[in-house]
């Protein structure tokens, strides 16, 4: 028997499990890196995308599914804005409040890649995708991250410590 399956739901899969992985330590309130809460919302990104392109480019235009996209897109910038933040200007690094919503949307877009590839798998001819969910989470993250690294710069600066110094000690 021959498997629908395809590389873009591998690639789609590996980066919605990296950005769910990549948004633990937001879950805990480290502190990291000041581009670390960019890489989560970047392998969703990938993820989505590769769902969304797939079997041809013509899907990104699709206006419906952007419009839902900007929604969830502006509710992540302001999630963004109303984190509390910690900010060590100096080391670069930051420490955003203890919040789980970057780790839920992130698993959530690992539990919907696994959903559509078991469909694709069980029932490939009648396959419903699960464009909406993955680019309305991975939109939320890009959002987020993007409020992040735009408040970082302006944030005051407050001491923190080097998290490759924490795993030493």
């Amino acid at each position: 028997m021959v498997s629908s399956l395809y590389l873009t739901h591998g690639l789609m899969l590996l980066s919605a499990l990296a950005a769910t992985a990549a948004a633990f330590p937001e879950c805990r309130g480290r502190v990291v890196h000041r581009w670390w809460p960019a890489l989560p919302a970047l392998l969703a990104a990938v993820s989505a995308l590769a769902l969304i392109a797939y079997p041809t480019w013509g899907e990104l235009k699709n206006p419906g599914l952007w419009m839902f996209a900007i929604i969830a897109c502006v509710a992540g910038v302001a999630r963004g804005y109303t984190l509390n933040l910690d900010v060590d200007q100096i080391r670069g690094l930051i420490r955003p409040q203890r919040s789980f919503d970057g780790t839920l949307a992130a698993a959530a877009m690992s539990v919907l890649a696994v959903i559509e590839l078991v469909i694709a798998e069980v029932r490939p001819e009648d396959q419903p995708t699960m464009e909406l969910g993955l680019t309305l989470a991975a939109s939320f993250l890009v959002g987020r991250a993007g409020a992040l690294q735009f408040r970082a710069k302006d944030e005051p600066h407050a001491d923190l410590a080097d998290p490759s110094r924490q795993a030493r000690a």
